[in-house]
């Protein structure tokens, strides 16, 4: 692999790279980490677990070791479908399981021939997003609604100031309590959480061009820099002047 991958799309973070061990934190995000080579150690509530796959709760302190492997490290939302899921697939409310080896080895023989070439980086997202629909037994969208199809339209418009429900329900005719539950049903996340995803994503895409982090978070609607680095941190558990300083070793695309 030439340099390491970085993924942003609404509900997920992925990291393809050589890892950095962490010091004891937690995040919001369900997070699921997989070596491409040795067993890596993660501690939690005082336990080491040792595995080449685990998938860990939202909100669970817990310290990585990785030992300079490659790895693959998945953040995802766990309001989302596919968080939802995975937590009920996979976790059964333990703090930490192992993920299924068959599952794990053909994700990784699969993508691994894909990583010398970085014009496979869309393939490689696809791929995983493919393994956590099918880890967390959710398929892909029903048919979309074209009201629910119209807000996402509007979320997405660069520069887009940020709109209330009640504003986004009345341009598509509906209430706003229908317009909640219908765009969670088709989309996956709720709303709320959802439009808060457009604005990480869109003050991520201004860090990736070498915008600095106020100007970011600015462009993105959130109400200054420190608000833009808590609410990143809470979900990653990293700060996102990590980016900016790694901008030039470190591939990252938003989807």
């Amino acid at each position: 692999m030439k340099q390491p991958l970085l993924f942003f799309s609404t509900g997920y973070f992925i990291y393809i790279g050589r890892a950095v061990d962490t010091v004891v934190h937690q995040h919001h995000a369900l997070q699921i980490a997989i070596s491409f080579e040795d067993t890596i150690e993660i501690i939690t509530s005082g336990a080491v677990i040792k595995h080449r796959a685990v998938i860990i709760d939202s909100d669970q302190p817990h310290e990585c070791r990785t030992y300079n492997n490659t790895f693959l490290l998945i953040n995802i939302d766990p309001e989302c479908k596919t968080g939802a899921g995975l937590k009920k697939a996979c976790l059964s409310g333990q703090p930490i399981a192992a993920l299924p080896e068959t599952m794990v080895e053909a994700l990784l023989e699969e993508i691994k021939p894909l990583l010398a070439d970085d014009t496979n980086a869309d393939s490689v997202f696809h791929i995983t997003l493919q393994f956590l629909r099918q880890l967390s037994h959710t398929g892909g969208n029903e048919d979309m609604d074209d009201r629910i199809a119209r807000v996402l339209e509007v979320l997405k418009q660069p520069g887009q100031e940020p709109l209330k429900i009640k504003d986004l329900s009345a341009m598509v005719y509906l209430s706003p309590s229908r317009l909640i539950h219908l765009f969670t049903t088709q989309v996956g996340i709720p709303i709320r959480k959802y439009m808060l995803w457009v604005r990480l994503l869109t003050a991520v895409q201004y860090i990736i061009s070498a915008r600095d982090l106020t100007d970011a978070a600015l462009e993105a609607g959130f109400s200054d820099a420190p608000h833009f680095n808590r609410t990143f941190k809470r979900m990653f558990g990293l700060a996102p002047s990590l980016l900016l300083k790694n901008s030039q070793i470190i591939q990252a695309y938003v989807k």
